[in-house]
Parts: C-alpha cells; structure tokens; sequence
C-alpha cells in the first residue's frame, strides 16, 4: 500500500505539480508550499543570538510583554517578505496555517499560554480582504498546541492607514487606541498570547497589549511569523 501511494503521489507531482512559494520550482510529495532547500535556507530568528536578544528588547520601556517569540527575520526584499506577501495579498491561507504549525512548534518548549487572541482587522477591511491573516496564524497554532482561541473579545473600533505609509515615529499615533477590549473579566489573571504576522516597529501590537493591559493587568507574550530584528 505504501508502494501504490508513493507512485500515485508522484503521478499528482507530474501532472499537477505544486510550487515553491519561494524559487518556484515543483515540489515533491513530501514537501508542502515551501521545497526543502528554500526553507532551510529561510533567515530563522533563532539561529542568531543577537537577533533573539533584540526581539526582547523592542517593547522595553514602551509596555510590559513577558517574551516575544518570532520564527523568521523580515527585511525587505528577503524571503520572509515573499512568505507574508503570498499570506495576506495571494490569499494563501492554506500557507498561512502552515507557516503557525512552524510557530506552534517553537512554542512548544515556551510557557504556557490560556488563551491566543490574533490582532484583529476591522469588520470593513476583513470584508474586503475576505480573512485576517493573524486568525489564520493562529488557527495554525492551535494545531499544534490546544490552546484555545478567541476573537470575540478584542474588537478594532477604528480604520487606520497602513503602516506602511507612515515613518517609525508615526505608526504610534496611526494605532492609538484602535482598539476595544469587551469583557475584561474573561482575561483576568490570564496568561494571553497576542498573535500578529510580522512585527516592525511593534506599535500594532503594543496598541493593542495596552487595552488589554490597562484593563486586565494580566501576563502578555507576543508571537508573530516574522519580525524585523
């Protein structure tokens, strides 16, 4: 039987081959949106000491985060930046959940998290979008780790401009209070893990741990699919 698979699984490369989000080359059956080269050459975060250092140290003096976990490096024009391009404008969900299985998997050996609230869009802009990128990371790492998630609670009361068009002492002013914290109870003495797909300068995400901070006083960690350290 694992004979006839292995041959209707190569039969399925040849006539249907799927390719490497990264070089574009086909894949083989065992591979899955990323061909094996491509993703062990990706710029992983943790094989650089100062990297992981610097991921710490981006909420200093700014609010109290617990730890900061991120899977790859983002810099412009890199690999990462093709991964969460494919994610949130190719509508590669299917990818999306892929690159959280990588996240749950680095966060098996952290601390243990309640609960995993994704950094939400606005209802209007999801419409439009047709998903939430950070749900579909999340929805990933809730595959490898049972922690559940809720996106009921946090709500993104205002459209703000992408970040992208403003400079590092803007985006603050371009997320202040976006965001609304519903029933502050539910999280109470929680430890809540945030969930964003890349981290740059962190003000999305501190906007956000500080709504649920000012109200809650409970322990924050942040994880994203990328960050730029």
């Amino acid at each position: 039987m694992h004979k006839v698979n292995f041959i209707l699984n190569g039969l399925l490369d040849l006539f249907f081959p799927n390719a490497c989000e990264i070089c574009g080359n086909a894949l083989n059956h065992t591979e899955k949106y990323i061909c094996f080269p491509c993703k062990y050459n990706l710029p992983y975060v943790n094989r650089h000491p100062k990297h992981v250092e610097s991921l710490q140290k981006i909420f200093w003096g700014r609010i109290d985060i617990e730890k900061v976990y991120s899977v790859l490096n983002y810099q412009k024009g890199n690999h990462t930046q093709k991964i969460l391009h494919a994610i949130k404008y190719k509508n590669k969900t299917k990818l999306g959940r892929h690159m959280g299985k990588i996240m749950g998997n680095q966060l098996k050996k952290a601390e243990k998290f309640d609960c995993i609230i994704p950094i939400p869009l606005h209802p209007k802009k999801q419409r439009i979008r047709g998903f939430n990128q950070s749900l579909i990371l999340a929805e990933g790492i809730a595959e490898t780790l049972p922690i559940p998630i809720i996106t009921n609670q946090i709500e993104r009361v205002k459209i703000n401009k992408s970040q992208t068009q403003f400079s590092k002492y803007d985006r603050w002013d371009n997320v202040k209070q976006i965001f609304l914290l519903k029933n502050p109870s539910l999280l109470r003495n929680k430890h809540v893990l945030i969930v964003d797909d890349v981290l740059t300068t962190g003000a999305t995400i501190e906007s956000c741990a500080a709504e649920i901070y000012a109200k809650t006083a409970c322990k924050i960690s942040v994880a994203t699919l990328a960050a730029r350290v």
